[in-house]
């Protein structure tokens, strides 16, 4: 349900919609002999007696061409682009349901979830029952935080196929979010607030028992209140499965969710978009340079309803790795990915 319809018989249904019928193989000839018999000249040209020019393709061909193009970008990633391709391909063929159901899968992974939610429900008006247009309606109606109502599509899929593990999972994220309940988002831009530390390392227990003392660690001192700093010899960051802070750090007053992935693609912008739906953000930390980013949530359920809504969800065409990273969690590594 969640990846583009490709269906084979998207072509064959288009051309019979708009009746076109293809020619059969072997019937084509070269231009200026195919009405010509055996032993004549063809006619000259202007003697009123030459063949038709070639026509020019049908609409739906177009629009069939229009939709190669949308997918193919899409599956790059390119959404924009791919629903500026299938918007043109619905003005050409505004009858074909697989169209709209492929733009309000793009339209939903660039957050337009209303838009999305009208092409949803415009293919469900020419198809009614289609199976995917549902799921798209559903995963609009989520991303517009109109969980009840998404849950319930989710469970209609569910009576019709229950085995269709995509929609048992989005009905599974809809009730956890319907338990959390986040508050709606304020119009008005939020106060700065202290940044979680975007390195953080394991404190050893013969250290924490002494948070005044100078252990050398250069990451996380004992009652700083400070940006922590890199020492020499540190890798990369990655994230840590335990962590400590020290009471009076400024980290305490927000629940950091670490995010992985992060590519070239997923802007702050589109980050806060993605997971403001789950609760307030104090702020986000992003590290390009480490593919990865911090959202410093201000409630520890709405850490937790992301974190359980979000591993492993697309965006931008990137597979997202999360991990809660307060004190208070204990969030195990993610298992490697196997390669192959």
């Amino acid at each position: 349900q969640e990846e583009l319809d490709l269906s084979c018989t998207f072509v064959c249904k288009a051309r019979e919609k708009a009746g076109v019928r293809l020619r059969p193989p072997g019937r084509e000839r070269p231009p200026g002999t195919g009405d010509t018999e055996p032993g004549r000249r063809a006619p000259e040209k202007g003697s009123g007696e030459g063949s038709a020019p070639p026509q020019p393709p049908s609409a739906v061909e177009q629009s069939l061409m229009l939709a190669g193009r949308g997918i193919a970008a899409a599956q790059a990633g390119q959404h924009e682009e791919a629903v500026r391709a299938f918007s043109a391909a619905l003005q050409l063929n505004p009858q074909e349901h697989r169209l709209l159901g492929n733009r309000s899968y793009c339209l939903e992974k660039l957050g337009r979830y209303q838009e999305a939610l009208g092409d949803a429900e415009a293919a469900l008006g020419l198809q009614p029952g289609w199976p995917k247009g549902s799921f798209r309606k559903g995963k609009a109606l989520r991303g517009l935080q109109r969980y009840a109502e998404a849950a319930r599509i989710f469970e209609e899929l569910l009576l019709r196929d229950g085995a269709d593990a995509e929609a048992a999972a989005q009905l599974e994220a809809c009730r956890a979010l319907l338990r959390v309940r986040p508050p709606s988002p304020t119009p008005h831009s939020l106060p700065p607030a202290p940044l979680c530390p975007p390195h953080l390392t394991p404190v050893p227990p013969q250290q924490r028992s002494r948070p005044g003392g100078n252990t050398g660690d250069t990451s996380v001192a004992g009652g700083s209140t400070g940006t922590p700093t890199r020492g020499p010899g540190q890798g990369p960051a990655t994230a840590t499965s335990h962590l400590t802070l020290p009471p009076s750090h400024p980290a305490r007053d927000c629940f950091p969710l670490w995010v992985g992935n992060v590519t070239s693609h997923i802007s702050e912008k589109v980050l806060r978009h993605t997971f403001g739906r789950f609760g307030e953000i104090c702020s986000v930390r992003m590290l390009p340079g480490r593919r990865c980013a911090f959202i410093n949530f201000c409630g520890k359920a709405a850490a937790e309803a992301a974190f359980g809504a979000m591993q492993g969800a697309t965006v931008e065409g990137s597979e997202l790795v999360l991990q809660l990273k307060h004190p208070s969690h204990a969030t195990p590594a993610p298992p490697p990915r196997s390669r192959g």
